[in-house]
């Protein structure tokens, strides 16, 4: 109901979303689960209509908007209006960057220390494993459906640092290698050579 009312509201310019050079009408309204995020030009008039279209949706629904718990987030010139926007929706200012599902979110490009986690998800995922315990197959299934996977969800959004990458890297081939007596040469872009047949573990990019 809610998206209906934004984007009918959109419709009859009373309210307007950004980069509508890029999405039809531009974006407006994003929802996943019970967040939902907002998006609007720097224009307290639209600021104005967009919190009486929330109210209607309360009034429509029975659903009551904790403004309390909501943030509201200024960058560029919209800073200089951010206090004014507070006031008006009730709500706390934040500020970048900050975590959303996860996704580091900043007006400038993600640095190494923002897939820190993702290092230390790994870190743990292994101490975990016994690996001298298993058999090479097993290091490989373990690598290849849970290790692997860890950090695809920040690869679905951004391209991996070479730095991190090779860390990464590290951490699997002393994981699938130790205890082992005939080490072969590894080359985890290009495979892995287990005694006379090639393996592929590989992060899909």
């Amino acid at each position: 109901m809610l998206s209906t009312l934004i984007t009918r509201a959109t419709e009859g310019e009373q309210f307007g979303g950004l980069v509508p050079h890029l999405v039809d009408g531009g974006l407006s309204i994003l929802q996943y689960a019970d967040d939902t995020i907002l998006f609007m030009e720097s224009d307290l008039e639209q600021a104005g209509n967009l919190k009486l279209i929330l109210g209607a949706f309360e009034k429509l629904s029975g659903l009551k908007i904790n403004f309390h718990k909501s943030v509201f987030f200024c960058f560029g010139n919209a800073k200089d209006r951010a206090q004014e926007c507070v006031q008006l929706f009730c709500c706390k200012e934040g500020s970048f960057p900050f975590t959303y599902l996860g996704i580091p979110m900043s007006t400038h490009r993600i640095s190494n220390k923002d897939w820190r986690h993702v290092e230390e998800r790994v870190q743990k995922k292994l101490g975990s494993w016994k690996g001298k315990l298993l058999f090479i197959g097993g290091r490989l299934v373990l690598l290849d459906s849970v290790l692997s996977s860890l950090p695809m969800f920040m690869l679905s959004f951004f391209r991996i640092p070479k730095g991190v990458l090779k860390k990464l890297d590290y951490y699997r081939s002393r994981f699938f290698w130790q205890s082992d007596g005939h080490k072969k040469s590894t080359d985890w872009q290009g495979g892995v050579s287990c005694a006379s047949q090639k393996v592929w573990v590989d992060w899909g990019l």
